[in-house]
């Protein structure tokens, strides 16, 4: 019979695409004392950071005696993090190890994000499904004069599963980081079933971005000035 990989949500979305591979949450292991993840070395000598999707694989990884404990990072973030001649194997002990190369780290880092490079994205009109979460936004999280134009998509990348995606006009980038945790404090309260991401309007690629401002805002500050129009 031949070998096949886990099945689990993490290493299913793993696999859909490079997208899919740096957004995908992964267990690693850090050294409580040295602040530095647990690592493997390869023949060749380059260290490779162990990664999971198996909480009860990265348990059996500690080594006795070894102080560490278990973080749930993006594979995106945790690679900008390891220094630059690190990489990682996610699932060692399992069959087909997923291997990423310290020269294929950077392909990866710009894989992520709603508007990964190279990738096909597509933005389109919520559903009524949303609703709730969106007279949330209006009751908790209204538009002001320093974030007076928001707007909310249906968003998906490529094969991946689709996202809610919140995008904000906003006086500065403080002030869209500041929208973004009130974001987040919403979709929280409600359980929102699907993930939820706020963008600042002027990260978005100029397409993307010219299409979004021909929509029309979930919310509006009445008499507010856009300050990325001015």
């Amino acid at each position: 019979m031949p070998l096949t990989p886990p099945r689990n949500a993490h290493r299913d979305m793993m696999l859909r695409s490079k997208y899919g591979f740096a957004e995908a949450q992964v267990i690693v292991l850090r050294h409580e004392e040295q602040g530095v993840p647990l690592a493997v070395s390869t023949p060749a000598g380059v260290a490779l950071v162990l990664g999971f999707t198996v909480p009860e694989d990265a348990l059996a990884r500690i080594p006795a005696g070894t102080p560490a404990r278990m973080l749930s990072i993006p594979v995106h973030e945790l690679l900008r993090r390891i220094p630059d001649e690190w990489g990682l194997v996610v699932d060692i002990d399992r069959p087909f190890p997923q291997v990423v190369q310290p020269d294929e780290k950077a392909a990866l880092v710009s894989a992520s994000g709603p508007f990964p490079v190279g990738a096909q994205v597509a933005l389109d009109r919520v559903t009524r499904r949303d609703r709730r979460f969106i007279e949330a936004l209006h009751e908790h999280a209204p538009a002001t004069a320093e974030t007076p134009r928001v707007w909310v998509f249906r968003h998906a990348v490529e094969s991946l599963p689709e996202d809610l995606l919140v995008v904000v006009t906003a006086r500065d980038q403080d002030a869209a980081l500041r929208y973004a945790e009130a974001v987040y404090d919403v979709s929280s309260s409600l359980g929102v079933p699907d993930p939820v991401t706020t963008t600042w309007i002027d990260e978005l690629p100029v397409e993307h971005a010219m299409w979004v401002r021909t929509q029309d805002p979930v919310s509006t500050a009445l008499g507010a000035t856009d300050p990325t129009t001015t």
